[in-house]
């Protein structure tokens, strides 16, 4: 891993652990902020999306969110090289990836800004992208959503003949439920030949 040098290396420090806050508020925005900053790295999120990090890449992105939280609540002291280097790590050990592109720089400079802004209780960007984050998770759904009512291997079946169906079938269903209530009709025993009563299958008769 290559050596990093900052004008600013953005340190942190206490003369107590620096998490938690004062505040339940200041740690729960901390870590909100932390969650979406990590969300919104795109090297990251490349590497969730193609499964880098094996069948719970998305798990393991979630595991680093508490690491870094983690970082913060047993250190006094912090600086922007100390979560690159961190960054750097998990994703060679968990990702497999050796990043080379800066990113780690800008995550640990933004996570250091979101611990200030917690610290001075400015919570506005984290809400904005938290904000940002659940309307990307919602457009998500709507096309999950248009892609099954528009299934091309069935191209001759239309939302609207979907739709008939299920108005079909819930009409059926309060025939059903009409019928149960109503009162039957009383169908008299079958007797064979020799005076014996037929015994049927109830599915059978009508």
């Amino acid at each position: 891993m290559s050596e990093i040098f900052l004008n600013d290396p953005g340190t942190i420090s206490s003369e107590f652990p620096l998490l938690p806050f004062p505040s339940d508020r200041q740690d729960a925005n901390f870590e909100l902020g932390v969650s979406m900053i990590l969300h919104n790295w795109h090297t990251l999120s490349t590497a969730v999306d193609n499964s880098w990090g094996g069948p719970q890449s998305s798990e393991k992105r979630d595991w680093m969110a508490g690491a870094v939280i983690d970082e913060f609540i047993n250190n006094k002291e912090i600086d922007i090289i100390y979560i690159h280097e961190l960054l750097s790590g998990i994703m060679e050990d968990e990702f497999d990836s050796i990043i080379e592109d800066g990113s780690t720089i800008n995550i640990a400079t933004n996570i250091i800004n979101c611990y200030k802004q917690c610290q001075e209780n400015q919570f506005d960007l984290i809400k904005q992208a938290y904000a940002k984050w659940l309307e990307k998770q919602n457009n998500k759904k709507d096309k999950i959503e248009v892609n099954v009512i528009d299934d091309p291997l069935n191209p001759d079946i239309s939302s609207d003949e979907e739709d008939d169906g299920q108005d079909n079938d819930n009409a059926m269903d309060q025939d059903v439920d009409m019928m149960d209530t109503s009162e039957k009709t009383y169908v008299p025993p079958l007797v064979d030949d020799d005076g014996f009563t037929v015994v049927t299958n109830k599915k059978g008769r009508r």
